[in-house]
C-alpha cells in the first residue's frame, strides 16, 4: 500500500513538473512571438501589443475586408486591423479594453454582423492568455467555477491544441499589412438572399453593452459597419441599426451596394470578399468614415 502510495506521488510530481515545465517555456514562446500574419501573433499583438488611432475589430470579416494601408491614407491616422476568424463580441470586448491599457484610440470600427451568434467559435484560443493579459484572466474568472479556474491555472490546460500554432507560426510571413489578408477570388457574380432569424445571443449583450460604454466614457467615436455578403439578414440589419441610432453610432451599412454584386470577381465565398472586393470596400469604407468624423 505505501508502495502504491509512493509511486502516485511520484507520478503527481511528475506532472507537477511536467506542467510548470510546459507553462514557463510556452508563455516565453507567447511573450516573445514576433508580428507575423499568424492566428496566435494577431491575438497576442492585440491583447499585449499594438496601438493605435483606429482599431478595427471583429472576426473574418474584419480580417479579410479593411486594409489599414488604404483606410490610413485616407484619414491621416495610424489603423491596426485585429481580426480574427471564428471570434465574437467577447473578443472585441477584451480587445479593447487590452488597448485602452495602453493607448486610447480616436475610433473604433467594428465589423458587427455576426458578432452576436450563439456560440463560443474560437474564444478558447484565448486561454494562453489567462494570467498574461487582464482582461482575459478577468473575462474567464467571471464564467468560471472554482473547478474551471484550478483547471485554468494547468499549463497543459490552457496550452492544449495552442502549441502547435505557437510551433506554425514560424512558416507564417512578416505582418506588413497591419493585420489585413488578401483572399482569392470566386469565379462570376455574387447573388443574394434575404432572410429574417436573427436572435442576439443574450450572453453576448453585455459585452456589446460594454463596448459602447467604453468608447462613451472615453469619448471614442465608434463605428459599426455591416460588410457585404450573399446572406441578408434583414432582422439582424434592423435590430442594429435602431442600436445605433439609439446611442449615436456611425452606422455604415455595405449589405446592399451593387458595385459588389455587379462586377464580377469580387468575393472569395458567401461571406468574405476578394483582394480586388477588399480594396473596394476599404476606399468605400474609409471614405464614409472621413465624411463622418468630418460631420462630428
Amino acid at each position: 500500500m505505501r508502495q502504491l502510495f509512493l509511486k502516485a506521488l511520484a507520478i503527481l510530481a511528475l506532472v507537477a513538473f511536467v506542467d510548470v515545465v510546459v507553462g514557463i517555456v510556452s508563455r516565453q514562446i507567447l511573450l516573445g512571438l514576433s508580428d507575423k500574419r499568424s492566428q496566435i501573433a494577431t491575438i497576442q499583438q492585440a491583447l499585449l501589443r499594438k496601438q493605435a488611432d483606429v482599431v478595427i475589430l471583429g472576426a473574418s470579416c474584419a480580417k479579410y475586408h479593411y486594409d489599414p494601408r488604404i483606410i490610413a491614407d485616407s484619414l491621416g491616422m495610424t489603423v491596426e486591423n485585429t481580426g480574427v476568424g471564428g471570434m465574437n463580441m467577447v473578443y472585441t470586448d477584451l480587445v479593447l479594453q487590452a488597448f485602452l491599457d495602453r493607448c486610447t484610440p480616436r475610433l473604433v470600427v467594428v465589423d458587427i454582423y455576426g458578432q452576436l451568434d450563439s456560440g463560443e467559435g474560437r474564444l478558447p484560443r484565448l486561454k494562453p492568455f489567462y494570467g498574461i493579459s487582464n482582461p482575459v484572466t478577468a473575462y474567464y474568472d467571471s464564467i468560471s467555477s472554482w473547478q474551471q479556474r484550478l483547471k485554468l491555472r494547468s499549463a497543459l490546460y490552457r496550452y492544449n491544441g495552442t502549441l502547435d500554432l505557437l510551433l506554425r507560426h514560424r512558416l507564417n510571413a512578416p505582418n506588413d499589412s497591419h493585420g489585413f489578408a488578401e483572399m482569392d477570388a470566386l469565379d462570376g457574380l455574387m447573388d443574394t438572399v434575404e432572410v429574417h432569424r436573427f436572435r442576439p445571443d443574450e450572453s453576448k449583450l453585455p459585452h456589446l453593452e460594454h463596448v459602447v460604454s467604453l468608447c462613451r466614457n472615453h469619448r471614442i467615436q465608434l463605428a459599426f459597419v455591416l460588410s457585404p455578403r450573399r446572406e441578408h439578414d434583414i432582422s439582424q440589419e434592423q435590430w442594429i441599426a435602431e442600436l445605433c441610432h439609439k446611442h449615436g453610432i456611425i452606422l455604415i451599412n455595405e449589405l446592399h451596394v451593387p458595385d459588389y454584386y455587379n462586377a464580377p470577381g469580387l468575393f472569395h465565398d458567401d461571406s468574405h470578399l476578394s483582394a480586388a472586393g477588399a480594396h473596394l470596400f476599404s476606399q468605400r469604407v474609409a471614405a464614409a468614415l472621413s465624411e463622418q468624423i468630418r460631420k462630428r
